[in-house]
């Protein structure tokens, strides 16, 4: 059979009920600098919090209900069914769930690579935080490193990625040293329970659970000094989070501030006439089979001024989309072997994943092509997966080395800075 891939940029333009989101309105910019009481935010450092006129964390939940929110999130992830094969092969998001796997293939291959550049037989050591039930395992066997610390919130999910662990370990005889550690990584400190303290990662890796660190201001610097503070200068830190700005997007155009479709739905749990908190802007998100608790709108660009106080430096953001187009033809054989994408028209005996309207994108450019015969068929996505797929990003760190201040204080050295001292020197 011979699949011809329709791209995603044919799949955007064709696709007419997705709302098009991927240039922010005016609107949606007050995500960027309006906290809930509409005024300006002050700078953050580490000597300062937002505060309200009472005196209180402008930004923060109360403590129990910090704790209430970690023991749902906790709860929920440790009772998703361990699921075998047969049964993912049915599940209404296959291609979907394969499409994400590509992306954090590739962003593990991509800065493997680029750490290996430098010093091709280095041995790599990395931290997968909010690691889940070890997804990303056999990726890390494929990128040859050598040691690898999962971390997630998830007491049960831990204990099933240490089972899969010893499983693959089992098959492949060699394979890198583990250490497994639950702990909400938005509140408790990583480096305390490190068997070596010392350790310094090459590589941080955080996969669709960012997000969960912006309940409050305090949470989301726990999250940044448990990334940065063992991570070695020119090292990566990268990850996948829903994109805030696409939610509020989608948000605004629909009824009630809720939208989605047969395999997701996004609620908003505030009232966005009040403005959108920096901090604890919680909305429910149910994912077929995956995702079924609260979540928080990841406010992206503050994420960036805060990490820059911990020496990490924005490299590359992407939609999944934009992702796609950045990545597909290095990689377009991982597309295939994953089984990214489905095979339209449905090949003999087998039936499509979504109902025949979520495929009119494809059955027009289908009835355009020429020269085709019963064995040729497109790969592509359902309208529902794709709507899906689109709500996420990725993107990409880089560990700036630093230099000690007159206080005592790291003060990080940022491409900027090195520009500036080349054209310095140059002049």
């Amino acid at each position: 059979m011979r699949q011809i891939l329709l791209t995603i940029d044919r799949l955007i333009e064709s696709i007419s009920n997705i709302p098009k989101v991927y240039k922010m309105s005016d609107e949606t910019e007050t995500l960027e600098v309006s906290p809930s009481n509409g005024k300006p935010v002050k700078p953050l450092d580490d000597h300062t919090s937002a505060k309200s006129d009472d005196g209180e964390d402008a930004f923060s939940n109360s403590k129990p209900k910090n704790e209430e929110h970690a023991s749902v999130v906790a709860a929920h992830y440790n009772h998703l069914e361990e699921k075998g094969l047969k049964e993912r092969f049915n599940s209404p998001i296959f291609y979907l769930r394969n499409f994400n796997n590509w992306v954090k293939s590739v962003l593990i291959q991509d800065y493997t690579d680029k750490i290996r550049e430098k010093d091709y037989g280095k041995p790599l050591r990395v931290l997968d935080i909010c690691c889940g039930k070890g997804g990303d395992l056999s990726k890390w066997q494929k990128a040859r490193v050598e040691r690898v610390v999962f971390a997630d919130i998830a007491q049960v999910s831990v204990q099933q990625c240490e089972t899969r662990y010893e499983d693959l370990r089992r098959r492949c005889g060699h394979l890198f040293s583990a250490e497994f550690i639950a702990a909400d990584c938005t509140k408790d400190t990583l480096r305390d329970k490190y068997a070596d303290p010392s350790i310094n990662f090459d590589i941080v890796s955080c996969q669709f659970g960012l997000h969960y660190s912006f309940e409050s201001l305090s949470q989301a610097r726990r999250m940044l000094t448990n990334i940065s503070e063992c991570l070695k200068p020119d090292g990566y830190f990268f990850g996948t989070i829903p994109d805030a700005y696409e939610i509020v997007s989608r948000a605004q155009k629909s009824e009630n501030f809720s939208f989605g479709n047969r395999i997701y739905n996004i609620k908003l749990l505030f009232d966005p006439k009040d403005g959108y908190p920096l901090f604890g802007a919680k909305y429910d998100f149910h994912l077929e089979g995956v995702v079924d608790c609260p979540e928080f709108l990841f406010n992206f660009d503050l994420f960036v001024k805060l990490a820059a106080q911990y020496g990490l430096e924005l490299v590359y953001k992407a939609r999944f989309s934009d992702f796609y187009k950045d990545h597909s033809e290095k990689y377009k054989q991982l597309l295939n072997r994953i089984i990214c994408f489905e095979s339209y028209p449905a090949p003999p005996g087998k039936e499509l994943i979504g109902e025949a309207s979520e495929y009119e994108h494809a059955q027009i450019i289908w009835d355009q092509m020429e020269k085709k015969n019963e064995r040729d068929c497109l790969g592509t996505m359902s309208m529902c997966e794709w709507e899906v797929a689109t709500v996420y990003m990725a993107f990409a760190f880089k560990k700036q080395k630093h230099i000690w201040d007159s206080k005592g204080k790291p003060s990080y050295i940022t491409s900027a800075d090195k520009n500036q001292t080349t054209r310095d020197s140059s002049s």
